[in-house]
C-alpha cells in the first residue's frame, strides 16, 4: 500500500476507533501529526519510503540488516512502541496504537502481507486468505482504496470530531 493511502487510511481507521473513547484526533494539528507520523512509520525500514527518506540513515540500516515489511511490520515493533507511547506519551496512546495498527493491516491486506510474528516466525499473514481478493500494490486497488478512505472520512467526520457515544 502506498504512504498516502496508508496516512489517509491511518488517519480514518485512528479516528473512528478513538472516537470510541472521545478522543479527537483532529483537535490539534499535533494530534493530526502523530497520527499521520506513526501510520507511516512501520515503512521505516524502506529507503523509498516518504519515511524512510526523511529518516535515511535509519531507513537503510533496517532495510540492510532486516529487510523490508520484517522487524517494523511485527508485533514486536508494535509492543515495544505501545509500551514507549504508554509510559512516556500517554496522552496520545490510543492514537499512537492504533496508527500503527492500521498499517499493519492495512498491509495484511496486500499480496504479501507482514509477518507479524517476526522474528520468530517469517511467515507473513493476510487478509483474506484467498489472495486473489489482496491488493496488488500500485494498481487500481490504491486508488479504490483512497477512494474509500475518503468517503469513509467524509462520512465520518462529525462521529471523529465529537466522537461516538455523543454523536450515537
Amino acid at each position: 500500500m502506498t504512504g498516502v493511502n496508508h496516512a489517509v487510511g491511518g488517519f480514518v481507521f485512528t479516528g473512528l476507533f478513538c472516537s470510541f473513547w472521545n478522543v479527537n484526533i483532529m483537535s490539534s494539528p499535533l494530534m493530526i501529526g502523530i497520527c499521520i507520523f506513526f501510520s507511516l512509520l512501520p515503512d521505516i525500514d524502506h529507503t523509498k519510503s516518504l519515511i524512510g527518506k526523511i529518516f535515511y540513515p535509519l531507513a537503510r540500516y533496517l532495510q540492510r540488516n532486516f529487510g523490508h515489511r520484517t522487524i517494523t511490520h511485527s508485533l514486536l515493533f508494535y509492543t515495544i512502541i505501545s509500551l514507549i507511547s504508554y509510559l512516556f506519551f500517554s496522552d496520545y496512546f490510543l492514537v499512537i496504537t492504533f496508527s500503527l495498527l492500521s498499517h499493519l493491516i492495512f498491509d495484511m491486506l496486500t499480496v504479501q502481507g507482514v509477518p507479524l510474528f517476526y522474528p520468530m516466525f517469517r511467515n507473513p499473514c493476510v487478509i483474506p486468505a484467498n489472495a486473489d481478493f489482496r491488493m496488488k500494490g500500485g494498481g487500481m486497488g490504491e486508488y479504490v482504496a483512497f477512494g474509500f478512505f475518503a468517503l469513509m472520512f467524509s462520512f465520518n467526520a462529525p462521529l471523529m470530531k465529537d466522537g461516538f457515544w455523543i454523536t450515537y
